[in-house]
């Protein structure tokens, strides 16, 4: 789960009770934490310490927000393919594959095709950035997805066979759309 700012406050400790690693007021801000992912349990009440928490940019950070069984998986992308910087961290995407099928046809030209190979799936960072600031657009050079294990083999041969483009999802969902799929 992510920290928000409605899973923080500051609460009175006993001072012979507070750890080196924990977060205390005045040597750190609760907007430090906000937006870190939480490693394990915390209760109601509790102390926040480094141990159970991971920031953004973080050893781990990565691992921390996949999803149970999932994998992360990145891939290199171009000015257009990555839809020129309006895919952010937290977009669903589907994945397109455009390939030559057949290079000097009797013409000279190359006949190529493209498919989608994989719908709806989350991207979790723009090259090395697991979130982006308000008005920052940035040309990506890698995104990063979170599939799953089948999907992440799909992705690995789609990218060696040809060029992958993004298509950027709606935050309205149709609900009578297929999701996750794989070709």
């Amino acid at each position: 789960q992510f920290v928000s700012s409605d899973n923080v406050k500051w609460v009175s400790w006993p001072a012979e009770s507070i750890s080196s690693g924990f977060v205390i007021e005045g040597k750190q801000k609760l907007d430090e934490i906000v937006g870190s992912v939480v490693r394990f349990p915390i209760g109601v009440g509790e102390p926040i310490n480094d141990s159970r928490i991971v920031a953004p940019g973080g050893r781990g950070f990565m691992a921390a927000v996949l999803q149970p069984g999932m994998r992360a998986v990145s891939v290199p992308v171009t000015l257009t393919s990555g839809i020129s910087g309006f895919v952010f961290p937290g977009d669903h995407v589907d994945i397109v594959l455009t390939l030559v099928y057949q290079q000097n046809t009797n013409n000279g030209r190359e006949l190529r095709a493209g498919e989608t190979i994989l719908t709806d799936i989350r991207v979790l960072a723009i090259d090395q950035k697991v979130e982006s600031k308000p008005g920052e657009t940035q040309i990506a050079k890698s995104v990063t997805f979170e599939v799953t294990p089948k999907q992440s083999e799909v992705l690995a041969v789609a990218a060696d066979l040809g060029r992958l483009s993004l298509s950027l999802r709606s935050l309205a969902r149709d609900e009578h759309e297929e999701s996750a799929d794989i070709a």
